[in-house]
């Protein structure tokens, strides 16, 4: 009997010692992948055997395409700074020729089909004499394993933000190796009908010149790259910015192409200076809304449905954003003339004169300026620069507002605070009617 409960004891710590031990390598096997999975996510895109991407490494492939693009562009550069030098004497001179660093990322079916050498490179490839900035329009990929095949369909533009051509390029990458390579395709090809063949897909051996880094498409990211879409396009091809545009609010902003591009040609030196200073996410069933703000307090919305799908929006007073009409709602009187009196400077610094000109009343208007013209003559003298503004004393009378407000030039050039006051009359459907100061 002795013998028998010293061997029921020992079988019993050994079954716990065994439940145990799984249970510990378990717990370690999933806090070892749970490891491995944030550490690879935050290095590369994901390795897996998928032949779909996740929405996120979309996003992400996005911004990595065009940098091997921009890279590209750079090498086909023939007075790119890297290829010169100073020589014996101090002189500047090409040192280095460019033909080798072009084959190095050329695709290898690309140069065995067309026979491609160091020395015949110009016979097939369009090299460029300046820098140029790349504009990415349309992209579409394969997948196999971790090599991806990407169409991708933009244009590009000199320093001065002149349109040089719009060009499609097919972009192979491997993420075993983090390199690159290019495929040139005629420009006269329709990219929507444009079949990719996932056997043509290759791996790339690493060399001086095809590496690249995988980005990573942060709402910070994003919302840059959104605005720098906007300011590239809006100096250098207003007519593919136009249809960009939220169509309902394209046609209830601007009506045509013609007021756009008079639009754009006010607010050129604007443009040119453009950076982003803030940014909001606000995610709706169906879209990411992108709300970027620049230096002037100017508004930027844009609308992402998908990597690269995408309409814009240029204030929130055209056409109120749904959080704009949820607030206004929920808000008092008091407070919705001020969320008014914010819709009018906006327009004002937008140079909208337009539209402001259409939210006096109408007897103030008449008698103060006449014509729309004869108001934008007004403001452009008076108020010249880009304003933010506090709020003062508010009071009611009778369902009319009044209003005071302090201005204040937001590029600090102008020190001198400007005091009016706006009368305001609430209306349905968002809508107000106000009159101001006139000195």
């Amino acid at each position: 009997m002795k013998k028998i409960r010293i061997l029921i004891i020992v079988t019993l710590i050994i079954i716990i010692v065994t439940i145990c031990t799984i249970i510990f390598l378990k717990y370690k096997e999933n806090k070892v992948n749970t490891d491995i999975d944030v550490s690879d996510y935050d290095a590369n895109m994901e390795k897996n055997e998928k032949e779909e991407l996740s929405e996120r490494e979309q996003k992400d492939m996005v911004y990595t395409v065009e940098q091997c693009v921009n890279s590209y562009l750079d090498i086909i550069n023939t007075n790119n700074s890297i290829y010169y030098g100073t020589n014996e004497n101090g002189e500047l001179t090409k040192l280095v020729n460019e033909n080798e660093s072009i084959y190095n990322v050329l695709s290898n079916k690309f140069k065995t089909q067309n026979n491609i050498s160091i020395d015949n490179i110009e016979n097939y490839i369009e090299k460029q004499e300046t820098d140029v900035f790349f504009v990415p329009l349309d992209m579409k990929y394969i997948k196999n394993d971790n090599l991806i095949k990407y169409l991708t369909h933009g244009y590009i533009t000199d320093l001065g933000y002149n349109y040089i051509k719009d060009i499609i390029l097919i972009v192979n990458l491997d993420f075993d190796n983090n390199t690159f390579s290019i495929e040139p395709v005629d420009d006269e090809t329709d990219f929507n009908n444009y079949e990719l063949d996932k056997n043509d897909i290759e791996q790339i051996e690493k060399n001086n010149n095809n590496a690249f880094k995988y980005v990573q498409a942060t709402q910070e990211t994003i919302s840059k790259k959104y605005l720098d879409y906007y300011k590239k396009m809006a100096l250098s091809d207003t007519e593919r910015l136009y249809n960009l545009l939220n169509e309902e609010y394209r046609d209830k902003r601007f009506e045509n192409l013609e007021n756009f591009q008079k639009y754009i040609e006010n607010n050129r030196d604007t443009i040119k200076t453009l950076t982003l200073q803030k940014y909001l996410l606000n995610s709706y069933d169906g879209y990411d809304e992108y709300v970027c703000t620049d230096e002037f307090e100017n508004l930027y919305i844009f609308r992402e449905y998908g990597p690269l799908n995408y309409e814009i929006l240029l204030d929130t007073y055209t056409i109120p954003t749904e959080k704009f009409k949820t607030t206004y709602d929920e808000s008092g009187d008091q407070y919705k003339v001020a969320m008014n009196v914010d819709r009018w400077i906006q327009m004002i610094n937008n140079r909208d004169y337009k539209t402001a000109y259409s939210y006096l009343d109408k007897t103030f208007r008449n008698n103060n300026f006449g014509s729309e013209e004869a108001f934008e003559q007004y403001m452009r003298e008076r108020y010249p620069s880009h304003y933010d503004f506090e709020l003062g004393e508010s009071t009611e009378t009778n369902g009319t507002y009044t209003q005071t407000i302090d201005l204040t030039d937001i590029s600090g050039e102008d020190g001198a605070v400007i005091e009016n006051t706006i009368i305001m009359q609430l209306l349905d459907n968002y809508e107000f009617v106000m009159s101001f100061g006139v000195n």
